[in-house]
């Protein structure tokens, strides 16, 4: 992996690099996907949920004016660390040491968005950290009578026969 995410006492960490601000929140994600089709001869749609989504990871941070940097010096920084990329040129897979994330199932993340806002009340900069979960695809292969099969296990949850109709 490239660094670790980290985040405790109001701060956070990617990689050996502290975030130049002050964490505020964290928010936690997750959804299901559904395949929607129009039924040929009738009206809305039907939706079937094929599996689940990414999770998205948001933590929202202050970017403080004091007397070593601005706020705008401070999103500088940040704004170079989302732009961070490994040795191919890609953006960083990142470990999660959390006890909330890892709690929800995450291990890895990749760094996809940085939003910035500000108001005219005061010197702080808003930013919002976008992070999606990592799950690279993970195929096992196998010989079976001279061809190559995919191996597909089935995850934690339901058994296979439950909830599906007989045939």
């Amino acid at each position: 992996m490239d660094g670790m995410l980290t985040f405790e006492h109001g701060e956070v960490r990617l990689g050996s690099q502290t975030v130049p601000g002050i964490l505020k929140s964290m928010r936690v994600r997750g959804a299901v996907v559904f395949d929607e089709a129009e039924p040929d001869g009738m009206s809305g749609k039907t939706k079937t949920p094929k599996g689940w989504d990414d999770c998205a990871i948001t933590l929202t941070i202050d970017l403080l004016t004091d007397d070593r940097a601005t706020c705008y010096d401070r999103l500088a920084k940040l704004n170079a660390l989302f732009k961070g990329y490994d040795n191919g040129a890609n953006p960083r897979v990142l470990d999660v040491a959390n006890p909330h994330i890892s709690a929800r199932g995450i291990e890895r993340v990749v760094f996809a968005g940085l939003d910035s806002t500000e108001s005219n009340q005061d010197d702080v900069v808003m930013a919002s950290l976008r992070f999606t979960e990592h799950r690279p695809t993970i195929i096992r292969a196998e010989k079976r009578v001279g061809t190559l099969a995919v191996k597909v296990g089935i995850g934690p949850g339901l058994d296979i026969s439950i909830g599906e109709r007989s045939r």
